[in-house]
């Protein structure tokens, strides 16, 4: 057996009032890395968590790339791209790309006689996907749209729903203002609750071609096109392979266009992420240190404590380096039970929080109603190696004292 593995085992406080001391730091230097590791996988996993409940959010409302005419979210005049682009047919095939959808925006207001809301009716064609409302759809039905005809039903938000006081079947009428007065009247077939206030609070989900006659359009020009993309992790590389593209397939007579990623429609929301980001590794980086601290006075103790056998050691013709790694064997065995009994912990914690939501928070200030978590194995086994790797490269501060040690000096101390 190694001598300085087995030293290592026997580095354990004695009856003395300094063994019972060091013994105690040893508690404290397990709880305090304990609770380091656990405070780390949790910050991670709940920044991830933020992040991909409020990305799927957004994208579920825009895609992952936003196709429209130069000026388009800039002036308050609609401006209309044709569906009939010379590359788009191409486009839909293009390995960046898994889908994409036509919509058109008609801006007007609900008015219920008791209440005026300004709203966008944002018409949807029959290749619509509704992945994204069908999973926060709340009461009623997603609209029906056929080839025949134009539908009168539509689908708003909770917030809408409770800022008007209007519900499933209720008859709304909307005023659309432009050259003239113009008065639709709607079912509401469905009510979805996104929890993204911005959005939630105007927006109105119903039949393109409603929006298309009240802009006074043709059925080949929309708003733009929502572009869903294959890899959600790649939007800033794969935006450029797709303007690429346009660019070298449009023809003369194509419309002109621009793309616009949710990461910048959303710029809010994602400088809201980024700054989360940087709070995680503010208090990764305190955890650590606050730990290594424990860990490193339980470490001196011990040293203290263990004066005279260190001295014994090297009279003896025990090397430096042995006697050294000893002790550092010692503190890694600490850090590892501190290390599994956090990481434990909080697994059990990130299991119950995700299938239960037993923390709830405020919608209308974190975009989500319970603290959303999402976590991958190798997360948290970076975050163990990561933090005993700190860790163990922290204590080697104090053990350099081994060396400046006398042995006839340090017997004496007995």
């Amino acid at each position: 057996m190694n001598i300085a593995v087995y030293i290592a085992r026997k580095l354990k406080g004695d009856a003395t009032s300094t063994g019972r001391i060091s013994r105690m730091g040893n508690r404290i230097a397990i709880v305090s890395v304990a609770v380091s590791v656990f405070t780390m996988i949790l910050s991670v996993a709940i920044v991830r968590g933020f992040r991909s409940e409020i990305q799927k959010r957004a994208v579920g409302f825009t895609g992952e790339i936003l196709m429209e005419a130069p000026g388009a979210g800039f002036v308050t005049e609609a401006i209309p791209v044709s569906t009939n682009l010379s590359y788009l047919d191409e486009l839909k095939s293009h390995p960046d790309v898994d889908h994409i959808q036509e919509f058109a925006v008609s801006y007007g207001i609900i008015n219920t006689g008791e209440s005026i809301q300004a709203v966008s009716l944002k018409g949807v064609g029959a290749g619509y996907r509704w992945d994204f409302f069908e999973r926060h759809l709340k009461e009623g039905n997603i609209p029906v749209f056929t080839p025949d005809a134009s539908s009168s039903e539509i689908m708003i938000s909770r917030r809408l729903s409770a800022l008007l006081e209007i519900g499933l079947q209720d008859v709304v009428t909307m005023y659309f203002i432009g050259d003239n007065v113009r008065m639709r009247r709607f079912i509401i077939s469905g009510i979805y609750d996104a929890q993204l206030e911005d959005i939630d609070n105007h927006l109105v989900i119903g039949d393109i071609r409603h929006a298309q006659r009240l802009n006074g359009w043709r059925e080949d020009q929309v708003s733009g096109m929502e572009i869903f993309l294959n890899d959600k992790n790649r939007i800033d590389i794969q935006q450029e392979s797709i303007e690429d593209f346009i660019i070298a397939n449009s023809a003369d007579t194509d419309d002109g266009v621009v793309l616009r990623s949710v990461k910048r429609i959303y710029s809010h929301l994602y400088d809201w992420l980024d700054l989360m980001d940087i709070n995680v590794v503010i208090l990764l980086t305190l955890m650590v240190l606050v730990a290594g601290f424990n860990m490193m006075s339980g470490l001196l103790i011990l040293l203290f404590e263990k004066t005279s056998a260190i001295g014994l050691f090297k009279a003896m013709g025990m090397k430096d380096r042995s006697i050294r790694n000893s002790f550092l064997y010692n503190a890694a065995g600490v850090a590892l039970k501190g290390m599994t009994a956090g990481t434990v912990l909080a697994v059990i914690f990130l299991v119950i929080q995700k299938n239960t939501g037993m923390i709830p928070l405020d919608p209308s200030t974190y975009f989500v109603d319970t603290v959303p978590v999402d976590l991958l194995w190798y997360h948290v086994l970076l975050i163990d190696v990561g933090a005993v790797g700190l860790l163990l490269i922290v204590l080697m501060l104090p053990l350099k004292s081994i060396i400046r040690i006398s042995p006839d000096k340090a017997i004496r101390m007995r």
